[in-house]
């Protein structure tokens, strides 16, 4: 019978094609059954296969068949292979409807538009279709400054006066055969075509450095990730480094938007100045960057260092740390299973197809309830402790005086304000252990949160193109609510 952690994201004619980790064991078997390997071969396969595009198989009736999955995947170059197992032989409609399903959610979802190869397996069938892949050529900057890759020695003097992420596509800014800098692309998202941009100068060379530069510099560079399939590149900029707001002016990136007080500069907070480009776009003109936003970090200094255990919200509904469920003799299987309910209801492209975000359905190490739910600042309950939702911070900025937040609502208790008490409470909580401000990030499709944050936030910006799904490219709004002792300081 079907797992009852098992969630349906696609439906062909005769199967259901959904969460890979509620049959995560009996694929490892059907695996090592199939083609008589080890165990540890068999997980080396199951690795090769991303979390996100891999898919168990079951029947309408509830009966697991086997799985799908991508492998061999190059995202920059826009193909990969498909593995498909199963534990008895199907026709060759069965097969093609599962097939066809499979290709046309990857086509959409991730713009995968070349498969290099099909495999089909049975215990006693293996069939691979392989096809002829003609590789892109090579992409070539011909702005004089930038050289490709960073050297050690480079990178190690840079480390010492920056904190530098792993950077992807890196290049060298050179000047007269001299290294002024180096740039690269940071939480490159290949699925999502997105990136961040990051840009490093030498500091011995002084702060007017960035005004000697070219523009061209970064359009230039800009336009080979553009051409490398990175179509949404941002960089945040903290509102005192005027030397690079003036190089960024200089440019066709377009500041997009503020996070009040999500920057640290000193014993100071600051706004962190956002810019973005995508293909096609040009510097618009007339645009004004606002004043930047500044409060001393002690401004905010609380006795209150942590987050309250349970928040009553009225009606019956409260907000309760994971980590006091079972103080409170709340049933945390039962609160589990409402959950997992909730996440089954919400519509089917917000969820990946093999991995489901919040959900642990077998554990497997990777990701789930234990690191996920039991994360969550605060879960919702109804007056029976019923699962009605979840807020969390998702990360924090600026030595913790700004945060991230998401929030979700059980779909059946929408509709009737509980995300509004549940949000406001959550910024009074969080501002009275000190936080400076609070954002969120909310995808277009998302009417329900973006109705929500109308209501109780201010929009700081949107990010274009920021989220690629389904066929299609989605803006990202970008919120933000500041603590009320600073505005109220800055109206005396």
């Amino acid at each position: 019978m079907m797992n009852n952690n098992f969630i349906p994201k696609l439906e062909t004619n005769n199967f259901f094609i959904g969460s890979f980790d509620a049959y995560l064991d009996t694929t490892k078997q059907l695996i090592m059954n199939n083609s008589y390997l080890t165990s540890e071969e068999a997980d080396e396969i199951l690795k090769g296969m991303p979390t996100t595009y891999r898919a168990a198989i079951t029947t309408k009736d509830g009966n697991y068949i086997g799985y799908i999955g991508l492998y061999k995947v190059d995202a920059k170059n826009d193909t990969a292979s498909i593995r498909f197992e199963v534990n008895e032989e199907l026709n060759e409609n069965e097969r093609c409807e599962i097939f066809d399903e499979f290709n046309k959610y990857i086509h959409d979802s991730l713009n995968i538009t070349e498969i290099q190869e099909n495999t089909y397996k049975t215990k006693n069938i293996t069939e691979v279709e392989k096809k002829e892949i003609v590789p892109s050529s090579n992409i070539i900057i011909t702005n004089e400054f930038l050289v490709p890759g960073i050297s050690d020695e480079d990178l190690e003097k840079f480390s010492q006066d920056y904190s530098i992420p792993k950077l992807q596509m890196p290049f060298t800014i050179k000047i007269n055969d001299k290294v002024v800098g180096i740039i690269g692309l940071s939480s490159l998202i290949w699925s999502n075509k997105r990136a961040n941009l990051n840009i490093f100068f030498d500091k011995s060379l002084g702060n007017e450095i960035a005004n000697e530069l070219s523009g061209f510099v970064i359009d230039d560079y800009i336009n080979y990730v553009h051409n490398s399939n990175v179509h949404n590149v941002t960089l945040s900029v903290n509102g005192s480094n005027k030397d690079m707001l003036n190089l960024l002016n200089r440019t066709n990136m377009n500041y997009y938007g503020a996070i009040p007080y999500g920057a640290i500069n000193g014993n100071n907070i600051e706004s962190n100045m956002m810019f973005q480009h995508i293909p096609s776009m040009k510097k618009e003109n007339g645009i004004l960057i606002p004043d930047n936003k500044i409060i001393s970090s002690s401004f905010l200094d609380t006795e209150k260092k942590e987050l309250s255990e349970k928040i009553e919200l009225g009606n019956g509904f409260k907000m309760i740390r994971p980590s006091s469920l079972e103080k409170e003799n709340i049933d945390v299987t039962t609160v589990l299973a409402g959950h997992i309910k909730a996440m089954q209801n919400r519509d089917n492209f917000t969820i990946p197809l093999g991995e489901d975000k919040y959900i642990l359905q077998k554990g497997n190490g990777n990701y789930g309830i234990s690191k996920a739910f039991n994360n969550y600042s605060y879960i919702v309950l109804d007056d029976k402790n019923s699962y009605a939702g979840y807020v969390n911070i998702l990360r924090s900025n600026a030595n913790g005086r700004n945060v991230e937040i998401e929030i979700g609502i059980n779909p059946a208790l929408q509709h009737n304000g509980l995300g509004t008490s549940v949000i406001n409470k959550f910024y009074d909580e969080l501002f009275s252990i000190g936080v400076a401000s609070v954002t969120s990030s909310v995808f277009e499709f998302n009417n329900p949160s973006i109705r929500l944050h109308e209501r109780v936030a201010e929009l700081n910006g949107i990010r274009l193109d920021s989220y690629f799904v389904n066929g299609q490219f989605w803006d990202m709004n970008i919120y933000s609510k500041v603590n009320d002792r600073i505005i109220k300081e800055l109206r005396k």
